[in-house]
């Protein structure tokens, strides 16, 4: 809780006086709508603030007055009080019931409150809170309140909240009010919020819904759409995927649609690739598929690899395995890259695992590459290794790029190397180049140009 944003809250707001009638009263009376509220009372609220005698008494009207639900005057005293509390988890949830009592009566002015608060710094939690209050009982009126807001943050993280709400008791109302938001990332958030329940609901009004939108809210919205079909029926989604006459429309979905069904079913997703007639987009479902399966079990993934029915993405697909898998485990992801037979499969493996263990492990990086069984092997791992130091340290991407037996394949890392460096240290770059015992006499001439 910032005590600031509390005070400067509530002190810019009305301050009601004090009803004849509790204010939740007084607020059913003027709009017609009887609600029951939780108990929200003084005792679990301000229980540090009590009197000894308070708290002493077993009843009467003290411990009444406690018990009783906060009205609205009393839940703007409370949170004025905490301008003095110390932070921390105490205070903020303090501050979240006071607040998540002042949207049961007021949730226009909560929400406002709260996207104060988090304008300086208060907790996104908070402004969670009171815009799914808003948006139960006026999701119009709150998606219009989130769209005003000044703070692109504040606004966005409202609006998830306030279309995630709607779309729980009127989806195509949510969906047809996206249309009506800013352009940008405010529709963007909404359509996404909403897409997902909306399938679920009504696949086919969702479906319709998504064939109205464009651009990036369109693509927003057929993620939601096609990952809640997937889950019932993947074939048919990829079916209606495929049927898209926009090449980016049906990429994306595709590729979204690899990498959730694999999730749940690796080899009926890589069966189904199979039967995919169009080469470009057959190859880049079965690569989506495999990266997000190298990412939840590496070895499983390196075993489909193997297979025969794998043999004409194999080369391709090494090289993003070995990188998923080096990222948490790079000694066994090594051991998979080695046991690879020679050739471009296994170069690509371990260089992939050499560009991701060297920019953790530089020296369990050299150790690992000086043990490699060939030439060829090192100087994949050599260049992967110089690559990746480049710009961060071009005079050791400099040792690792001279240490390439392959003259051609020393002559271009070199020339990637020196091309960085010289960014960065130019005198350092040349004087490299000047003394270098292993860059040709022609390739020196052109790098000190």
């Amino acid at each position: 809780m910032v005590a600031a944003a509390a005070g400067y809250a509530v002190r810019g707001f009305p301050q009601p006086a004090a009803p004849a009638r509790p204010a939740v009263e007084v607020w059913e009376a003027s709009t017609g709508f009887d609600m029951e509220l939780p108990e929200v009372t003084l005792a679990g609220i301000r229980e540090a603030d009590e009197t000894p005698e308070e708290a002493a008494a077993p009843v009467g009207a003290a411990r009444s007055r406690r018990d009783a639900p906060l009205t609205l005057a009393q839940v703007m005293e409370s949170l004025r009080s905490l301008d003095d509390a110390a932070p921390g988890a105490e205070t903020d949830r303090r501050e979240r019931a006071l607040v998540e009592r002042w949207a049961e009566l007021d949730p226009a002015g909560a929400a406002a409150y709260a996207a104060e608060a988090f304008r300086r710094g208060g907790s996104e939690r908070l402004l969670r809170h009171a815009a799914e209050a808003y948006a139960r009982r006026d999701p119009a009126g709150a998606s219009a309140w989130a769209a005003s807001l000044d703070s692109p943050m504040a606004r966005d993280a409202a609006l998830r909240q306030i279309y995630r709400t709607w779309s729980e008791s009127d989806p195509v109302g949510a969906a047809s009010a996206v249309s009506a938001l800013p352009a940008g990332s405010a529709r963007t958030v909404a359509a996404t919020a909403v897409a997902s329940r909306f399938a679920e609901r009504n696949l086919a009004g969702a479906l319709q819904w998504v064939g109205q939108l464009e651009g990036a809210v369109q693509s927003a919205a057929m993620r939601g759409v096609v990952s809640a079909w997937a889950q019932s029926d993947p074939a048919a989604a990829a079916g209606w995927v495929m049927g898209q006459t926009s090449p980016g429309l049906r990429e994306e979905g595709m590729r979204l649609l690899a990498e959730d069904w694999v999730q749940r079913d690796p080899a009926g997703t890589l069966s189904y690739a199979q039967g995919i007639a169009a080469p470009e987009l057959r190859e880049r479902f079965i690569q989506a598929a495999l990266q997000r399966y190298a990412q939840n079990d590496p070895q499983a993934a390196a075993a489909w690899l193997a297979t025969p029915t794998a043999a004409p993405y194999a080369e391709r697909a090494a090289g993003r395995l070995a990188s998923q898998w080096a990222g948490f485990d790079p000694a066994a992801a090594a051991g998979w890259a080695t046991s690879l037979g020679e050739g471009g499969m296994r170069n690509r493996a371990i260089g992939a695992v050499a560009r991701v263990w060297a920019a953790a492990s530089p020296a369990q990086t050299a150790a690992w590459v000086a043990s490699l069984p060939d030439q060829g092997a090192r100087d994949a791992a050599a260049a992967a290794v110089s690559s990746t130091l480049s710009r961060r340290d071009p005079a050791t991407a400099a040792q690792w790029a001279s240490a390439i037996a392959d003259e051609g394949a020393r002559g271009r890392t070199i020339s990637q190397v020196v091309r960085d460096w010289r960014r960065s240290d130019r005198a350092a770059a040349l004087a490299f180049v000047q003394s270098s015992p292993v860059i040709s006499q022609e390739l020196r001439q052109r790098l000190l140009r």
